[in-house]
């Protein structure tokens, strides 16, 4: 099963930002004209109506459920897929040596798509995070995909032996593309891998 990271909150955080955009460059107009109470009027109500979503979208996700994927389904953040196919467990002394197998995949149909410079980990359920081992004989996570391309790869992760109920995690920085004005909205919208901060909490893959 693949499930897919739309939320109605993408689409109207897309509509609450056009429209505050045209609200703003409407009182951008309105103020040549010289009529500024009106213009202050429409920019503060154009202001008003994003940070009402803002505000909307950050009780939603307070109460929203963490949703979890289980081993052999598959999750798409925004065109980039990834599913856990197999986990082998390896015990090392006061360690355990988890080599988990994932198959990755692109849902676009015209464009390229990767998981830029997303980071994953482990994480349990006391909130411990067990970092990705660099592993130079596998396919790396990072792998630029051409419309509907899949690779197999394992990722390695070396966690506590007391370190229960593990998820697969990732977090993202924005990429530099997005320019400086557009980032502080981008974080509340379920864009990417790691972006999923305020529409919903971030998704986990289940590990073990």
């Amino acid at each position: 099963m693949v499930i897919h990271s739309g939320s109605i909150l993408l689409g109207l955080a897309y509509l609450v930002l056009l429209v505050t955009a045209m609200g703003l460059l409407s009182s951008v107009a309105i103020l040549i004209a010289r009529k500024f109470r009106l213009a202050v009027k429409v920019a503060v109500a154009s202001i008003g109506t994003l940070v009402a979503y803002l505000v909307a979208a950050a009780l939603i996700s307070m109460v929203t459920p963490q949703r979890v994927i289980n081993v052999g389904d598959s999750y798409c953040w925004d065109l980039w897929c990834m599913g856990i196919e197999k986990v082998n467990a390896i015990p090392r002394g006061q360690e355990v040596m988890y080599k988990v197998d994932v198959r990755i995949f692109s849902d676009a149909n015209t464009v390229k798509t990767s998981s830029d410079d997303a980071s994953v980990y482990l994480m349990d359920d006391r909130g411990r995070r067990f970092p990705l081992m660099q592993d130079p004989d596998v396919i790396p996570i990072n792998t630029p995909l051409t419309p509907g391309q899949k690779i197999n790869t394992t990722l390695t992760f070396v966690a506590a032996t007391n370190a229960k109920h593990l998820f697969l995690a990732g977090e993202a920085p924005l990429p530099a593309r997005i320019p400086y004005s557009w980032r502080l909205v981008t974080v509340f919208m379920d864009l990417h891998f790691g972006y999923e901060k305020i529409s919903h909490k971030p998704t986990l893959l289940r590990v073990a």
